[in-house]
């Protein structure tokens, strides 16, 4: 079944004519002994709807490149382990059938030093590059059989025209020979402007060239004169050529990544760890690219890089989150997605937790607190106290800010809540009444988030600049920063810095509801048990698409939390998608965790009433 498209760090991708399939390369590295080592899972999913319909694992090795192959119908991927791996260097040409999952893989000869591999795919051919050894082989397609190897310690690239009749190799001194296949005899030789090409690729009847300093070429097969036709960004690394002429590049400065097409550039979302790099592929006619950083994959048209597509990974804005068991017995599960979509449900019994007149609005934050109080920041700004009655969210107060409101969070207790603004400043209201208690001033930059440390403190993220981020630690009885409250005050614009506070935590057994991205894990913890204070109830998870979650266990039950099924839900068998209905090992149980509390409880697990 498939919880989501979770993965860990993109190392490459590839698409295909149309954006038709998209190919991700997620790496997982680890460590024995004094050696590393990295696998490489590729998976091959629709451009439509983002389904996975192939895959294939790679062990102990680190992707090189991957490209399909124009009509789709096959993915050919390099992958290497360099000279500090366990057993020494190596490296692979795997060719994968995405329509069957079917794949093979031949050993082909690594790089030496730290050199690397390139690729280039035809109708018919696949050819791999060993740079700077100046090797390159080609083989047939989808067999693999060999069919030549030609080496001269002077090439630079090569490139397949797209129905693998003719071979470009570029050479050091600056030139672009032209080879016929498959018998491999010279047919032509082109002069790369500017110097030896760092790259090449077909482009109908001309050749794109990369050259050092970031020119982009256009060299006719025909020998007529070459075109200019872009530069590419400093320090930004070459995508391709769009259909519309215009060069993409891809570029990461600092912790903002973004895809360039000439005038027009698309910046992808933040990511963690904030300088995770960034990755990009172009369509072979250049119709469609796509990029991915850490954790997500964005596909997109070139001629109008922020219009939607569709994005694999991560959907989720923050971890899914929970609270309980509260006063009545629920455990409620909140979890907010990037387009807005924002949903809590009790997770005992299956039930869904909405406003009387029908769904949770687009919000841009969502608090709940272990008392089972919520709090909201709707998309135009306005912070609402919710109490809940059952499944019914009822409003409490609207909380009153001078500018609109970005992030909402409770204080341990509960009996304070923090506001964020657009603004630069924190309001501190009194969840009882909704009275505001303190303004704090951070600054004339947004407020990003505000996070609870223990029970008197803050900490705030608020904007910098364009690439950076500023975390403020704020005493929330005096409104200043710490830990030298003698500098670096924090205006205050009301309050009493008198005023008591609660004191919260308690050392009572608790359960705890903890998710990260698309995983989460019911827990009882229970203090006097000393260092073995948290036990493991069940695990379950957070189907990441936009208003969807979802439970399941280690033995197939599932309880779809009140969405319809087929709406969301599928499983994959032999390679096919099917709803959720045709999973033979996914037995719908609505209330599933109920049903594992109620078990817990009844083997005598402390956080139980007595």
């Amino acid at each position: 079944m498939q919880l989501s498209h979770d993965f860990e760090e993109i190392g490459g991708v590839a698409v295909s004519a149309g954006g038709v399939l998209v190919a991700v390369a997620d790496h997982e590295s680890a460590a024995a002994g004094c050696f590393g080592y990295t696998n490489v899972e590729i998976t091959v999913h629709t451009g439509a709807e983002g389904d996975e319909i192939a895959s294939l694992r790679l062990h102990d090795l680190s992707l090189d490149e991957m490209a399909f192959a124009p009509s789709g119908e096959t993915l050919a991927i390099v992958a290497r382990r360099g000279i500090g791996g366990f057993g020494g260097p190596a490296a692979t040409l795997a060719l994968l059938d995405p329509r069957t999952g079917a794949s093979h893989a031949f050993d082909i000869e690594p790089p030496s030093g730290y050199g690397g591999l390139r690729l280039s795919v035809a109708k018919t051919a696949v050819v791999v590059g060993v740079f700077p050894d100046g090797k390159v082989f080609l083989r047939k397609l989808p067999s693999g059989e060999p069919l030549a190897t030609f080496s001269d310690p002077s090439f630079t690239a090569m490139a397949l025209s797209e129905d693998g009749s003719t071979l470009a190799l570029g050479t050091k001194d600056g030139r672009i020979r032209l080879r016929g296949l498959p018998d491999g005899r010279v047919v032509g030789e082109l002069a790369s402007p500017s110097g030896a090409p760092k790259s090449l690729r077909f482009r109908g009847e001309r050749i794109i060239s990369e050259v050092e300093g970031g020119q982009i070429w256009g060299v006719p097969v025909s020998g007529a004169p070459p075109v200019r036709l872009g530069q590419v960004r400093p320090g930004a690394r070459f995508v391709g050529v769009a259909s519309d002429g215009q060069v993409v590049d891809v570029l990461r400065k600092e912790e903002v990544a973004t895809v360039a097409q000439g005038p027009r550039s698309f910046t992808l979302p933040r990511s963690y760890p904030l300088h995770a790099d960034v990755v990009a592929a172009l369509s072979p006619e250049g119709d469609r690219v796509v990029a991915a950083r850490s954790s997500r994959v964005f596909l997109r048209r070139p001629g109008d890089l922020t219009a939607d597509g569709i994005t694999l990974g991560p959907h989720l804005a923050i971890p899914a989150f929970g609270v309980g068991p509260l006063a009545d017995g629920a455990v409620l599960l909140g979890a907010r997605w990037d387009d807005g979509t924002a949903r809590i449900w009790n997770v005992r019994t299956g039930q869904p937790i909405v406003l009387e007149n029908g769904p949770l609005p687009r919000l841009s934050s969502l608090a709940i607190h272990e008392k089972g109080a919520v709090a909201t920041v709707d998309q135009g700004g306005t912070a609402i106290l919710w109490d809940r009655q059952g499944t019914t969210l009822k409003p409490r107060h609207a909380l009153r800010t001078n500018s609109p409101a970005t992030v909402v969070t409770f204080d341990g207790s509960g009996d304070r809540i923090l506001v964020g603004t657009r603004r630069g400043e924190m309001v501190i209201a009194e969840s009882s009444t909704g009275k505001t208690r303190r303004v704090v001033r951070t600054g004339s930059k947004p407020v990003l988030s505000i996070k609870m440390m223990g029970e008197k403190t803050a900490w705030v993220e608020v904007a910098w600049d364009r690439e950076w981020n500023q975390m403020l630690m704020v005493d929330l009885e005096t409104g200043k920063q710490k830990p030298d409250e003698e500098k670096g005050t924090i205006g205050l614009l009301g309050g009493d810095p008198n005023a008591p506070t609660e004191s919260w935590g308690t050392a009572k057994p608790r359960l705890r509801l903890d998710c990260w991205d698309a995983v989460c894990r019911l827990s009882e913890e229970d203090a006097s048990r000393g260092g073995d204070s948290i036990r493991l109830l069940a695990r379950f998870g957070v189907l990441d698409r936009p208003g969807a979650v979802f439970v399941m266990t280690d033995d197939g039950r599932v309880d779809t939390l009140g969405t319809t099924s087929a709406d969301f839900f599928t499983c994959r068998e032999d390679g096919k998608t099917y709803p959720l209905a045709h999973c033979p090992d996914a037995v719908e149980t609505p209330g599933l965790l109920g049903r594992t509390l109620d078990a817990a409880c009844a083997q005598g697990a402390a956080f139980c009433p007595r």
